[in-house]
């Protein structure tokens, strides 16, 4: 009788098929699982997937993406932003606001944001790379940095302003979001709006005035000059005075009435200035400089320096302004009928 040896193993026997229809098919096609990783070290991130993307990407308001990847996480590019120039004033500065973040669709409350800043127009990698964009920086200023920061502190609705730019230049302004470690979009849609020139205008009426007399031991109190200042410059303006001859001079009698800051009530003679108002449309204030705001017949000096009467600190629009002049003179002043000043008024303004 023979013997016969023999052994068995199980093993597993996959069959395909290909998928096809009359007019299409499919030569292959599989099916696998799909995983993330996020591994990294104190200064690097990977991120890496599995598996196959299918299907159509999904699209809401502030995400898109498509199933089954890295892409679902992505944020969705934000809408180009509102830029201000308020009407051409601003020459050297553009205030910028995002239009994100605001309503039912607003993104969630950890999202950042990036807002460049380009001459260009150009928000791609290459333009980036090569320095063509500019990032507003904490403050306002530029940088070459990208530097996100969250709706809230780029000034929600209110916006931010963006500093140190040239004048009479078109800028154009985009924004990117981020949100986590992997989730920065890339720039939007941009939007422009060009600085203005610096600009001061400066105006006063009437040119001349005249005292009918100046008998002695009275105070004779002139019509008043009006003034009108406007001006973009950060810092504001001044209107300064300065006489030829600091006082009413008699060149018949060569002679000054001289001028002095007092109290003409009291004092033996004198001449002097006192700003009697001062108003704006909008910005400023305009104020009135010591020792020009007394009131009753106190008076400043007229001097023969330029020397600051009205001045503003920040940028006005409509400035106004009114000043008298107020004499006296003494039983000991010779008389006489060419007492005269002429006077230079000039208005600054600190870019």
């Amino acid at each position: 009788m023979r013997d016969f040896l023999a052994s068995l193993g199980v093993g597993l026997l996959v069959f395909a098929s290909f998928a096809s229809s009359t007019h299409y098919s499919l030569n292959s096609y599989s099916v696998g699982p799909a995983g993330t990783n996020n591994a990294h070290s104190s200064t690097y991130y990977t991120q890496s997937t599995g598996g196959e993307i299918s299907g159509n990407g999904t699209v809401s308001g502030h995400f898109n993406g498509s199933s089954g990847g890295v892409q679902a996480e992505q944020l969705a590019v934000p809408q180009a932003p509102t830029v201000s120039n308020n009407s051409g004033t601003y020459y050297n500065e553009l205030l910028v606001t995002l239009n994100d973040n605001a309503g039912t669709n607003s993104y969630p409350s950890d999202v950042t944001f990036s807002i460049g800043v380009s001459t260009a127009n150009c928000f791609t990698s290459a333009c980036i790379n090569s320095s063509a964009v500019q990032f507003v920086q904490t403050g306002g200023s530029l940088g070459s940095s990208q530097f996100y920061q969250s709706y809230s502190a780029w000034g929600s609705g209110s916006g931010t302003t963006i500093t140190g730019l040239s004048p009479n230049t078109t800028y154009y302004v985009a924004v990117a979001a981020k949100q986590g470690t992997f989730t920065n979009t890339e720039y939007g849609a941009s939007t422009s709006a060009a600085t203005g020139a610096p600009s001061v205008t400066f105006s006063l009426t009437p040119n001349t005035l005249s005292f009918s007399n100046i008998l002695p031991n009275t105070v004779y109190t002139s019509s008043t000059v009006s003034f009108t200042l406007a001006t973009n410059a950060d810092y504001g303006g001044n209107i300064y005075n300065a006489g030829k001859y600091g006082g009413l001079y008699s060149p018949s009698r060569s002679y000054t009435l001289p001028s002095a800051t007092t109290n003409l009530a009291t004092a033996q003679h004198g001449f002097g200035l006192q700003g009697a108002s001062v108003g704006q449309t909008s910005g400023g204030p305009m104020a009135i400089d010591s020792p020009y705001n007394g009131t009753g017949n106190s008076v400043g000096v007229e001097s023969t320096t330029y020397t600051p009467i009205f001045t503003t600190t920040a940028p006005v629009t409509g400035g106004t302004a009114t000043m008298n002049m107020q004499a006296k003179a003494s039983g000991t002043d010779p008389a006489s009928t060419d007492y005269q000043e002429i006077m230079t008024f000039v208005a600054a303004a600190s870019f």
